[in-house]
């Protein structure tokens, strides 16, 4: 496992960690008044899993994102049996009309998020030739 560093625009494995307090957090783990560390994924020669940094964010509750897509909390650590997902089941959440979607990665975004998108991109476009 090579060694690997974070920063605070933090891009794990291809998704964006978001808190850069909750990287630090998820990285060095955190003492306890009676000087215990708890949590932390850094071993002592200051390398560390990717997989096990993002299902420790993940389980601190902090935002991920893939691209301009929100991961939903619980993608990579799994609340109900206290422990990593061995396979991330990742999700992504939508805001649709007022309604909260959620999508499972592979299939694929919906149609109305791919035209918010399409025009987003061609108004972008437009303000950059209204620019020049």
């Amino acid at each position: 496992m090579a060694k690997k560093t974070v920063n605070t625009k933090s891009r794990v494995n291809g998704f964006d960690l978001i808190n850069p307090t909750k990287v630090e957090r998820a990285l060095n783990g955190v003492i306890t008044p009676d000087g215990k560390k708890i949590g932390g994924v850094v071993k002592e020669d200051g390398s560390f899993d990717p997989a096990e940094l993002l299902a420790e964010y993940d389980k601190l509750g902090g935002a991920i994102k893939h691209g301009t897509d929100k991961v939903k909390t619980g993608s990579f650590f799994d609340f109900a049996n206290k422990k990593p997902f061995e396979k991330p089941e990742i999700y992504f959440i939508y805001r649709i009309n007022g309604q909260v979607v959620e999508v499972k990665e592979g299939k694929g975004v919906p149609g109305i998020v791919k035209a918010e998108r399409l025009l987003a991109g061609a108004k972008a476009k437009a303000d950059k030739k209204d620019k020049k």
